[in-house]
């Protein structure tokens, strides 16, 4: 069927699409990353973002648990500070670099502060650099994070609704409490629920039947691949989602060789989407990383609607 692909785009504070990405006919809606760390007022940037992808629909993502550092730090010589208090058994790992990387957490103080161990081929003259804003993966079972929106979320979740924006991307959703919690803020709320764990996996199985009605799933498969038990459980995740909701969204690790500039995409990357097709999945987020050079995310529509011709 012509055009039933698709597409979100991801956005930061301050970024600005042309026409020719606006008007793609696979475009469905664009995400503002809160994450991203900025001066502004929170509802001069959303009503800046509103403005610059118009008529295209918005959306707020909220961070929520995602662990994420909040201040530089240098290992094995800083400890590092968590946005959330934790409490997990150590020594355990914690991923970094979109997963690509390892450490071991050796203790938790203070609620938020890490003493972290290198990996074992650390040789004592390298140097370990997080930065201000990173996400970190803590996928031990015994992992408990106190809270759930932050102070920068709620405060996202006001600026929002002060301009009249309700769409909202909601991170790590585990739990209805999770999802009541945005619409006590916000009872207009349209909520997509973000699973990106075990314990969201869980919710999808086992309580998301009583909200089918009014939230949309996507499967974040970045941070869900790091956090399950093992690399081949995110097959049967991604049938469980869609299964549970024809019309959920997938998303990260998306194109992965546009973003490396290759001069032809690999063929896994059109395994990867023809998979995802053929289980269902009809609509995609695009990451931060393929949407911030145009040029890139423009070759990436193209290839994406010639795919559409093959659904």
């Amino acid at each position: 069927m012509p055009n039933s692909l698709k597409i979100y785009l991801s956005s930061i504070p301050g970024q600005q699409f042309s026409q020719e990405t606006i008007q793609s006919p696979l475009l469905e809606g664009i995400r503002c990353n809160t994450a991203v760390p900025t001066p502004s007022l929170k509802v001069k940037i959303l009503k800046n973002f509103q403005g610059v992808i118009f008529p295209i629909k918005g959306w707020v993502d909220l961070k929520t648990r995602e662990l994420r550092i909040t201040k530089e730090a240098k290992a094995p010589y800083d400890y590092l500070e968590l946005n959330h208090n934790i409490e997990v058994n150590t020594p355990t790992p914690m991923y970094y670099n979109e997963g690509k990387n390892v450490v071991i957490v050796k203790q938790v103080f203070d609620g938020n502060k890490l003493i972290i161990k290198p990996p074992d081929n650390y040789t004592g003259k390298e140097i370990i650099n997080f930065g201000k804003g990173a996400s970190v993966n803590i996928p031990d079972n015994s992992l408990k994070i106190e809270g759930y929106l932050t102070q920068n979320d709620i405060e996202y979740i006001e600026a929002a609704n002060h301009i009249g924006l309700h769409n909202y991307l909601l991170s790590f959703v585990e739990s209805i409490e999770d999802i009541n919690e945005l619409l006590k803020l916000d009872p207009n709320a349209n909520i997509i629920a973000k699973i990106e764990s075990k314990k969201g996996l869980e919710f999808v199985l086992n309580d998301f039947e009583q909200v089918k009605n009014s939230v949309r799933l996507l499967v974040a498969r970045a941070d869900l691949y790091i956090e399950l038990d093992r690399p081949h459980e995110i097959l049967k995740a991604l049938r469980l989602i869609i299964e549970k909701d024809p019309n959920a969204i997938a998303a990260s690790r998306i194109l992965e060789s546009f973003i490396n500039l290759e001069r032809i995409p690999r063929c896994a990357d059109f395994t990867d989407l023809g998979f995802l097709l053929e289980i269902g999945y009809k609509t995609l987020l695009l990451g931060d990383d393929l949407c911030q050079n145009e040029e890139v995310l423009l070759s990436a529509l193209g290839f994406l609607n010639l795919m559409n011709t093959q659904i």
